[in-house]
């Protein structure tokens, strides 16, 4: 089976991207699999020197459904690579590289899949074309349905997954503490993901600003590439207390410090860094919303704060550190569900399904 995936901006940061790696990895070491990928670039391209199985085509497209120019010459583009490399299904991770492989798909004969992992609008008529639609929650399934008119029978809904990590020991820990000039009293709240309003950065920092940056034994740490000019501007003359770090592939070294994982998103689909904090087993705050409120129980295995709103974050924060037991609790509680529904084993024997069944109609 010859399997096609396309995802642009192949970052550290991106939880898309994450995935994507998986995919490959997983499928591109089976010997009934032939994989390929197309992206158009990103910070984290290193991280595919290890996929020796799959053949990596970096390729120069834009990421906006309205460019002409873009859509008709990564059109000629895709069809000519596809019949070339006899692709059976064209698994696509962004809606501008569906829309394409959708019309790509009634020209030669290739089946379209394509993941839907994130809240978006717009173009109705252009979107969400694929044979089938893998939905990353219930929340995103909804979205499908009501709002783009897309068929149930279309919609295969799953949980993503997540892998263990390769632990660091307290030397590791105690090596990293000294690099960022944090003591092992201090606490660290922690944050992953791309800085942008979407993801809601500015309501943590507002928040740890007004609420914890006035002492000297708390700490925030923020993992993320940076998609906002103002935080740039501000982030080494008004940020006391906060410390950035670029992504890298060696980021989940940084859950072994935390003491508290925020997702403070305005909107999230099913964020990873959910996951990870679950696998890592460390206390997990996040905005009630979308896949967050639908995965994490209040109180039971995490903590929910209204979206936007910085003194109840803050008032979750505070809760968390002042009750360790409790957080420790919750932390264990995460753990178990992710193990449970997160099985990347299972995840992909269900997409494998998908791929199967596909091929066969």
């Amino acid at each position: 089976m010859n399997i096609l995936h396309i995802s642009p901006n192949f970052n550290y940061s991106c939880g898309v991207s994450s995935y994507v790696y998986k995919y490959l990895r997983y499928f591109g070491s089976r010997k009934d699999y032939n994989l390929y990928f197309i992206t158009n670039g990103g910070d984290a391209l290193s991280r595919l020197d290890k996929l020796k199985d799959v053949q990596i085509t970096l390729c120069k497209f834009s990421t906006g459904i309205r460019n002409v120019f873009y859509s008709i010459n990564f059109y000629k583009f895709l069809i000519k690579y596809c019949i070339n490399n006899n692709i059976d299904i064209i698994h696509s991770h962004h809606r501008f590289p569906e829309y394409v492989a959708y019309l790509v798909s009634l020209k030669i004969n290739v089946k379209t899949v394509t993941s839907a992992l994130s809240f978006v609008s717009g173009y109705k008529k252009l979107s969400f074309k694929s044979d089938k639609i893998i939905s990353c929650s219930n929340s995103v399934s909804n979205m499908l349905i009501n709002y783009f008119k897309v068929s149930d029978s279309k919609i295969f809904t799953t949980y993503h997954c997540v892998e263990e990590f390769d632990q660091i020991n307290s030397t590791g820990i105690n090596r990293i503490r000294r690099e960022l000039n944090i003591g092992n009293e201090i606490k660290v709240i922690l944050y992953v993901g791309r800085i942008n309003k979407v993801k809601g950065y500015d309501i943590l920092i507002n928040s740890y600003l007004k609420n914890f940056s006035y002492t000297n034994n708390i700490k925030l740490i923020l993992i993320g590439g940076i998609e906002e000019k103002s935080f740039s501007n501000k982030i080494n003359r008004y940020y006391k207390g906060i410390i950035h770090l670029s992504p890298s592939s060696k980021y989940y070294h940084y859950y072994e410090l935390a003491d508290v994982v925020i997702s403070p998103s305005r909107k999230d689909p099913f964020p990873l860094v959910m996951l990870e904090t679950g696998i890592m087993k460390k206390p997990f705050i996040g905005s009630r919303t979308g896949g967050i409120s639908e995965f994490i129980d209040d109180g039971v295995n995490g903590f929910l704060f209204e979206p936007g709103n910085a003194d109840d974050l803050a008032d979750k924060i505070k809760f968390v550190i002042n009750n360790p037991e409790k957080a420790k609790s919750a932390a264990e509680e995460l753990h178990k569900k992710v193990k449970k529904y997160c099985n990347c084993e299972d995840y992909f024997a269900r997409l494998k399904g998908i791929y199967e069944e596909l091929l066969e109609a």
